[in-house]
């Protein structure tokens, strides 16, 4: 509530440097995840076997490509002047911002289900503890990452009237 008040008196460049800031610390976020994920899994490889090797295997694999994307978005974000954007290109960014940030949720859920599919397969597949171990770690990352895009969107979504109220000025 209070977020949304101070977003609502805030000028169009304070509004898209505030915006950028969110976006910024949330790709921060992912890729400290993505950081501890390969290092305590890269470690705990060498010193674990059956379905836990596969769980930190897969965890490494799936850190890494979260560390290309919040790498690539950091770079797209901050290299993007938003303080001086006019008011329509900064409408059109925001709706990008969030209509992707919608797009990972749902790939999020999809993550969710994938997990849970491959937990129920392993229960009557042979080589078990391979999909046993994927299965956790995909239900591990894709609950990260559904909570960290629906907090971005909830909070990208604070932004939406006092970009509108501009608009009506």
């Amino acid at each position: 509530m209070l977020f949304c008040l101070t977003a609502s008196a805030q000028s169009l460049p304070q509004l898209n440097q505030s915006q950028t800031g969110t976006l910024k610390a949330g790709m921060l976020v992912l890729g400290g995840w993505a950081i501890l994920n390969i290092l305590f899994s890269s470690f705990k490889l060498t010193r674990t076997s059956r379905s836990r090797r596969y769980f930190h295997q897969m965890n490494v694999y799936w850190n890494i490509v979260n560390l290309l994307i919040a790498s690539y978005a950091l770079y797209a974000i901050l290299s993007r002047p938003s303080a001086g954007l006019p008011l329509p290109d900064s409408l059109q960014l925001h709706t990008l911002y969030k209509s992707l940030l919608y797009l990972n949720v749902g790939l999020d859920v999809a993550y969710l289900l994938l997990g849970l599919y491959l937990k129920e397969r392993a229960r009557w597949a042979t080589g078990n503890e391979q999909l046993q171990g994927w299965s956790q770690s995909v239900l591990l990352q894709g609950a990260f990452l559904f909570v960290l895009d629906l907090v971005l969107v909830v909070l990208l979504e604070g932004y939406t009237e006092p970009f509108f109220r501009l608009v009506q000025q």
